[in-house]
């Protein structure tokens, strides 16, 4: 296939409806024509100007080619660079195999089970999952509501899964601690829209909500609260209208949080598969899930090709990525 600006500009042409069309054949149309994550990565990039992933300046110079890949060179920075660099496949040796692996992660499996399927190694599974997770990450400042809107908090308990330990004194001293449950902000409207974001520790704050309510609603939503102290300071000077949810109307009137309790109920059952997830992870877990209710159609091949797309639109995925990892505990 040529990725020439042609074949690009007839892609992002597409009207709403034949762009579905195209997300819901392109796992196929991508195995068909024997092309990979990297080759879709590139259509992407294509599809807008270079810049330097060091310095974001604009202005580049192609330098020759590597690998099958376009080299640029910043004329700020000098730094060189190819055309995928810090994309979700960014130092992927093995990139041939992400479809494939895509198609594992849809269909629920675990790392260990995606590993030996894809035919990979389990600490590779495991960045692959957290590469693409983290490359959706974007999606989330665009998230808005409109009509009634649900806010709503959610307490989970703190986790460091995984985490290895440098001595027995420093684990020992790890169990020892007590550590507050994690907040998780949760908003909804009846169109569908979700966001779950992970704000910090023991409560969900006004000044979080307010931040939250600045660019995702406007004054012609309805706002439905529990009787939450922060709910109600963060809502107080907010132009759209108010509605407190007391027990004795729950479920009852129009006006009410339980579609935003029904989503807190189905991703606790979601999460349950993963028996647990490291509280440095669950941001990208959350993220995961609103993308699922969003954007997916719980039909696999299809969804392989959404996800695929939706991963490949942060060029700087890599970033996200190896800021994520270098968390400490």
């Amino acid at each position: 296939m040529e990725y020439s600006s042609e074949v690009i500009a007839e892609m992002l042409s597409l009207t709403k409806e034949g762009k579905r069309e195209f997300l819901d054949n392109l796992y196929e149309f991508l195995t068909e024509n024997k092309l990979t994550a990297l080759d879709y990565q590139r259509i992407k990039i294509l599809s807008t100007a270079p810049i330097c992933p060091r310095c974001d300046y604009e202005h580049v110079a192609k330098t020759g080619i590597s690998d099958g890949r376009q080299v640029y060179q910043c004329k700020s920075c000098k730094y060189r660079f190819r055309e995928t660099a810090k994309s979700i496949v960014y130092y992927s040796h093995k990139y041939y195999l992400m479809l494939d692996y895509l198609k594992c992660m849809l269909e629920g499996k675990s790392l260990r089970a995606c590993a030996r399927e894809v035919g990979i190694s389990l600490p590779t599974s495991f960045k692959w999952r957290h590469r693409i997770l983290s490359a959706i990450q974007g999606f989330e400042g665009g998230i808005t509501f409109s009509g009634i809107t649900e806010a709503d908090e959610l307490l989970m308990e703190y986790s460091e899964k995984g985490r290895r330990f440098k001595s027995l004194e420093e684990k020992e001293q790890a169990m020892k601690t007590v550590h507050p449950n994690v907040a998780v902000l949760v908003m909804t409207d009846r169109e569908g829209n979700l966001l779950f974001k992970h704000t910090g520790e023991h409560r969900v704050l006004n000044e979080q909500i307010k931040n939250e309510l600045k660019h995702r609603v406007s004054e012609k939503n309805t706002i439905c609260i529990k009787p939450n102290e922060e709910f109600k300071k963060a809502v107080m000077k907010s132009k759209s209208k108010k509605v407190l949810v007391r027990k004795h109307t729950k479920g009852l009137a129009v006006y009410s949080t339980q579609v935003a309790e029904n989503k807190i109920k189905n991703l606790l059952i979601w999460m349950s598969r993963f028996r647990g997830v490291a509280t440095k992870y669950l941001q990208n877990y959350l993220m995961w899930f609103m993308v699922m209710n969003k954007y997916l159609k719980d039909e696999v091949v299809s969804d392989v090709g959404r996800l695929l797309n939706l991963s490949s639109h942060d060029r700087w995925a890599w970033k996200r990525y190896f800021k994520l990892i270098k968390l400490k505990y």
